[in-house]
């Protein structure tokens, strides 16, 4: 991310703007793509929550777990949530899926 980027944008753009990009990746099966991408806008959610106070968007968080759940790489998969749950969240029902999908997780592996 380039730091002199407002919060919230990634290569001169929203992040919400590359939602469809992020899909486009998927459906193509650029998995690495994918995932560069998705970590990427982490990065900067992360950077806009920090900088603004709000929460962090999900939707990428979720995209990038239910990406490394396909693969069946849980230990990514619990990563990518792990680092969701230590953060400020925004409201609504994504946040709570999340953790709860973290908790699932962490339950599958004891």
């Amino acid at each position: 991310m380039d730091s002199s980027e407002r919060p919230g944008w990634y290569q001169g753009k929203p992040i919400h703007a590359y939602v469809g990009e992020v899909q486009a990746l998927r459906r193509a099966g650029d998995v690495s793509g994918a995932e560069r991408l998705l970590l990427s806008l982490i990065e900067t959610t992360e950077h806009e929550s920090h900088a603004t106070g709000q929460g962090v968007a999900p939707w990428y968080y979720e995209e990038l777990a239910k990406l490394y759940h396909q693969q069946r790489n849980t230990p990514a998969e619990r990563a990518i949530l792990e680092r969701f749950a230590h953060q400020r969240h925004a409201p609504g029902v994504m946040p709570a899926q999340l953790l709860e999908r973290l908790r699932r997780v962490d339950h599958t592996q004891s």
